[in-house]
């Protein structure tokens, strides 16, 4: 990863990933860790769309399957009992499953596809994950 790389990806830890923190901690109503392989992500010669291609790709579905399943007290406290974690890598894993949720973590492991907007079929899988793991 080159320099313009490094630097967005420097850009998006210091003043963007502070905001997802914060909203998916107030939707949530407690901390949610979020732990990011950071070098993982990005491609070379992307870096003009990486704050972009990070909401939509990585941060923004798993906001909108929050606001999907915590509709009520009970599914609130669902979430609370049973999502303490949100794992990021760019690294695919070699069956494609893209999206797992184990030991009250959810990891997403895609890599960076900056054009790509599949927003709905992302926040599907994550509600479906919850509502199965939850």
């Amino acid at each position: 990863m080159g320099l313009p790389e490094r630097k967005a990806i420097a850009n998006y830890k210091q003043n963007v990933f502070p905001v997802w923190q914060k909203k998916l901690d107030d939707l949530l109503g407690y901390h949610l860790e979020i732990e990011v392989e950071w070098d993982t992500l990005g491609e070379e010669g992307m870096a003009h769309a990486f704050e972009e291609g990070f909401n939509l790709i990585y941060f923004q579905p798993v906001e909108l399957a929050i606001k999907a399943i915590a509709v009520d007290d009970f599914s609130k406290q669902a979430l609370k009992d049973g999502f303490k974690k949100f794992f990021v890598s760019g690294i695919e894993p070699a069956d494609r499953v893209f999206y797992t949720f184990a030991d009250k973590t959810l990891s997403y492991r895609h890599n960076f596809s900056g054009g790509e907007n599949d927003l709905p079929d992302r926040r599907d899988r994550i509600v479906g994950l919850f509502e199965k793991n939850l």
